[in-house]
Parts: structure tokens; C-alpha cells; sequence
């Protein structure tokens, strides 16, 4: 424990030598630049990132862009094959070839299905083979209903075995009701990311209406058919375009940006991992830490070297002082002093000489002091003696020199005390045990830790000291069994000290018929010296006594001379 302290004395003499105040004051002017840094990285960091955001979204719409031409393209064979002559006349083989012709060069194919959903051509199979139906959803028989084309959302291909995506055109064939339908691999939307060139730390993902994924620019595969992430659900709830964070689907954390597409209400979503956001702007701190923590070392350096001339001139003050503490006179300031330090020099020189002197006068003075004192002290002595020598003892029995030089004996506790803090303050603690004085054993004492003024520590010395004696007189202390419950606290409203004197086992108590001389001292203290209130309550049981006295500024006595 005692190195602890010594070490953390040492820490705070540092901080507070010269040196130290260089060297604070060298990161001083060095904490504003890290502040204007700091700002300076932050808006650099938030330019950074509003940039990065916007090519996100830029990068979104333009790869939904392409999405919605891919569609397109679907829905433009779908409808030119839809005015094919054999088709139109219910030609069903003639129509079979050339939609295998037409179909040739590209990745889909052609499905057409009746009214009822069973398929009557797909050119995946041989013309006449057995193809089995095909169940169209509520969006897509609404569209084809009213006489409209309808891409439709990720559905599983009962022929081609895999997820595909359709766009469907209705048509009439002899008066009956037909969808022709142009089908693609929904993994052949996976090629728009090449085309686009999307960064390989990046995943694009394309998002059906129902929050399906279709194609992803990573590991396609493994996700497509999958639901996205309920963060991403709740983001598209709120809003069709926007940035925000998110968590993929394998669960790295990320920010994304999305869009959808008013014509196929397919949704795209670019992200970023955010550790790759954040790489950037570690960068630009490390740097620029990096230049803080240079331009501090530089300073501390000068200002090492700078302060240790100031240190020397500071240490030849210090011998100067402990010059004057031996009596000595100084000796003149080095020529070669810096100017500040000479001018202290100068001035310790000459205080010196005035010490001499005032130290000279003020021995004068305590031989004189102490002289007065002795004689007083032995004026009050004699007087106490001629005064109570024949007079009789009281009613109790008590003696009354022996009550007088109690009362003294508690007075000079309290001067006791009040010496051994410098007349600065006496804490209560230790002022009731000075005043109780072969009573304290008997006094169970409770309370925080308060700081009297001198003057309400000699005025309560009192009050402690005839509860004290009028106790052994006739309450609690007078029985072999008896205590006293004393208990103090601060207000914490008005800051008031409250104490309360409690008699416990003591004989049965009865209300005197008048004051004594204790109990008019203790109310004159209380209500008159310290501007407080006293009760005394005469219970059966013993006496309470309650007192509430304000607690003035502790200032300690000085003399001017």
C-alpha cells in the first residue's frame, strides 16, 4: 500500500514539474490538430461513403436495367411467335418445328398449355410425346385473362427439371383459349453480372416478387429458390429503393443497396461486406494516427530538451529556499540566470532579510505570550481555590471546585483538539470522546464524519460535557447498567447538523421543576452561540435530547502581523 502511494506521489510530482507542464502543454497544442483530424477523417469518411453508396445504387438500377431487357426479350419472341400462321390455324407439328427453328440460337424454349393448364407443345420433347400440366398462379391468370402478357416469378419447370422463368402471351386457336409461353433457365439470368462486370467482393441477386432469389452472382446454385434474409424483407416492405444494412444469406454482414423494377416487380440487391467498407476508413485512420502520434513524440523530444535548463534554474530556487529555512544568507543570482528566475532570486534575497528580522521580533513576542499565559493560568487557579474553599457541597454531594475544574478540563480538550489541526476545524468524532472524558466507554456513538468550526467545537465541547455529567448525576450513567445512544447526521436539505442524546437503562426519569445551571448552559450554547435549536424531552424511560445547530464556514484563525 505504501509503495502504491509512493508511486502514485511520484506520478503526480511529475505532472506537476516543469517538464511535465512542457510536455502537457506540448500535447495541449497538439490535441486540437487531432480534434481537426478526427473532423477531417469523419467528413472524409462520410464523403467516402455517400460516394460508395451511390455506386451502389447506381450499380442497382443499372444491373435491373438489364434484367428487364433480358425479360423483354422473352416477351418479344413470345409475341412474335404468337402471329405465326401454323399456330393460328391449329397446326400443331408445323408449329412445333418452326418454334424449334425460332428457338434455336437461344437459351429458351417454347411451352404452349390450354386453358386448363395442360401443355399441347414444348419444345423440349419430341412433338406427340406426353407432357404432363402446368398450374398458372392468380397474377398470371388475371393478366392473361385481360388479354396481357406476364412474366412470371421463379417456378419449377415440371419438363426441364430446374427453376425456370416464363413469359406468357395469350392467344386464340380456333376459338379456344391457348398461352403460348417462351421459357428460360432462371440461372441464365446469372449472365447479366458478367455482362455488367459486378466486382467479385460484391453479390448481386435478383429477387421475384415473392422474395425468392432467381440468379446470384455468387454460388447460384446453392441459392436460387431460396427466401432472402428477414432484414431484406423488411427493408423491401418499407420502400422500393434504398440503401441500408443488412446480413446475406450466408450470413456475413452487409450493406445494400436495392431497387425494383416497375415492369417486372422483380427486385435487385447489390452488397458490400461492411469489413470491406470499413478497410478503407482504417486506412485513413492508421495514416493519420500514425502522423499524430509522430508529431507527438517530436514535441515531447524539444520539450525535454528545452525544459532542462528551466529544471536546472528551478532547482537552484529550491536550494535557495532551504538557504533561507537554515537562516543563511543568499548569495548573488548567476549572471547567466534567465530573467524570470533571477527576478524570484532577487525577491528571495531580500525575504530573507525581512525573516531574519520578523523571526527576531516574533521570538520577542512567544517568550512574552507564554509568560502571560502561565501567569493567567495560575490567577485562574488561585481564584478558583479562594472561591470555592468554604463553600459547601451541593445537594448531589458534587464539590464544587471539582465541577468547576471539570468543566474546564473539557473546555481544554476542545482547545486540545482544535491546537492539533492549527484552529482549522475539529472533527465531531473526536471532540464528543474529548468531552466525555470517563464517560465515553458508557456512550455508543453513531454518525458520519463532519468537520466542526473552532468556534461550534468549543460550544458543543460544553453541551457534551454537562449531558455527560448531568447523566452520571441522574440518569443512564448513574446505574451500573446503564448507556447513552448518541447519534449525529447532516440535514441534507438545510445541511443542518442534527445529534440526538438518548439515556437507555438508566433510573426512571422525572421533568425537574426548574433549570439547572447544565441545563441553561447547554441552551444558551445551542440556541444563542450557535443560532440552533434544543429539546429536552423527559421521558419515563430516560432523557432524549435533540439538538439542530447550522454549520458556519470553517475559517482558520490567522494574524496578520
Amino acid at each position: 500500500m505504501q509503495d502504491r502511494d509512493q508511486r502514485g506521489f511520484r506520478r503526480r510530482r511529475r505532472a506537476s514539474s516543469v517538464r511535465g507542464r512542457l510536455v502537457l502543454l506540448t500535447i495541449s497544442l497538439l490535441v486540437p490538430a487531432l480534434l481537426s483530424m478526427g473532423f477531417l477523417l469523419a467528413s472524409a469518411d462520410r464523403e467516402s461513403r455517400g460516394q460508395l453508396y451511390q455506386q451502389l445504387v447506381t450499380t442497382a438500377r443499372a444491373l435491373s436495367g438489364a434484367v428487364d431487357r433480358q425479360a423483354a426479350v422473352g416477351v418479344s419472341v413470345a409475341e412474335t411467335l404468337a402471329t405465326d400462321q401454323a399456330l393460328i390455324n391449329g397446326d400443331w407439328a408445323a408449329f412445333h418445328a418452326r418454334a424449334l427453328r425460332a428457338t434455336e440460337r437461344r437459351a429458351g424454349w417454347i411451352v404452349v398449355a390450354d386453358q386448363n393448364g395442360q401443355q399441347v407443345v414444348n419444345t423440349l420433347k419430341p412433338y406427340g410425346a406426353s407432357l404432363p400440366r402446368i398450374k398458372r398462379t392468380r397474377e398470371e391468370a388475371a393478366a392473361f385473362s385481360a388479354g396481357r402478357s406476364k412474366v412470371s416469378d421463379l417456378l419449377d419447370g415440371p419438363v426441364a427439371g430446374k427453376p425456370v422463368i416464363t413469359v406468357g402471351t395469350p392467344i386464340v386457336v380456333k376459338g379456344k383459349f391457348y398461352v403460348l409461353s417462351y421459357v428460360v433457365d432462371a440461372a441464365s439470368f446469372a449472365s447479366v453480372f458478367r455482362q455488367q462486370r459486378v466486382p467479385d467482393r460484391w453479390v448481386a441477386t435478383v429477387l421475384d416478387n415473392h422474395r425468392r432469389v432467381i440468379a446470384r452472382s455468387r454460388r447460384n446454385e446453392t441459392f436460387t429458390g431460396r427466401l432472402a434474409s428477414k432484414d431484406m424483407e423488411e427493408n423491401l416492405r418499407h420502400s422500393t429503393e434504398g440503401v441500408s444494412k443488412s446480413v446475406s444469406l450466408e450470413g456475413v454482414p452487409t450493406r445494400v443497396a436495392y431497387t425494383r423494377s416497375p415492369q417486372t416487380g422483380w427486385t435487385l440487391v447489390v452488397a458490400i461486406p461492411r469489413e470491406d467498407l470499413a478497410s478503407t476508413v482504417n486506412r485513413a485512420v492508421a495514416l493519420g494516427t500514425g502522423v499524430f502520434l509522430l508529431l507527438l513524440v517530436l514535441g515531447v523530444a524539444l520539450a525535454l530538451v528545452y525544459s532542462r535548463r528551466i529544471n536546472q534554474e528551478i532547482r537552484r530556487l529550491v536550494s535557495d529556499a532551504r538557504v533561507i529555512g537554515r537562516g543563511e544568507t543568499l548569495p548573488p543570482a548567476d549572471p547567466d540566470s534567465l530573467e524570470e528566475i533571477a527576478a524570484v532570486h532577487a525577491a528571495l534575497r531580500q525575504a530573507s532579510h525581512e525573516l531574519k528580522t520578523r523571526e527576531e521580533r516574533q521570538g520577542v513576542m512567544i517568550n512574552e505570550l507564554n509568560h502571560r499565559v502561565k501567569n493567567t493560568l495560575a490567577t485562574v487557579q488561585a481564584l478558583a481555590r479562594q472561591t470555592f474553599a468554604k463553600t459547601p457541597n451541593s445537594a448531589d454531594g458534587s464539590a464544587p471546585l471539582e465541577v468547576f475544574t471539570d468543566r474546564l478540563i473539557a473546555l481544554s480538550g476542545a482547545h486540545d483538539l482544535l491546537t492539533r489541526t492549527g484552529w482549522r476545524e475539529a472533527d465531531m468524532a473526536a471532540l464528543i470522546e474529548a468531552s466525555l472524558g470517563a464517560h465515553v466507554e458508557r456512550v455508543d456513538r453513531s454518525g458520519p464524519e463532519v468537520a466542526l468550526a473552532p468556534h461550534t467545537a468549543v460550544g458543543l465541547s460544553m453541551v457534551f460535557h454537562e449531558l455527560a455529567t448531568n447523566s452520571a448525576k441522574y440518569g443512564a450513567l448513574s446505574a451500573a447498567s446503564g448507556r447513552v445512544e448518541l447519534t449525529w447526521k447532516r440535514d441534507p436539505v438545510t445541511d443542518n447538523l442534527l445529534f440526538t442524546w438518548r439515556d437507555v437503562g438508566g433510573p426512571p426519569v422525572t421533568p425537574p421543576t426548574q433549570s439547572g445551571f447544565g441545563t441553561r448552559l447547554i441552551e444558551s450554547s445551542i440556541r444563542r452561540e450557535q443560532k440552533g435549536q434544543a429539546r429536552f424531552d423527559f421521558r419515563p424511560e430516560g432523557l432524549v435530547f435533540e439538538a439542530s445547530l447550522p454549520l458556519p464556514e470553517q475559517v482558520r484563525w490567522s494574524n496578520a502581523f
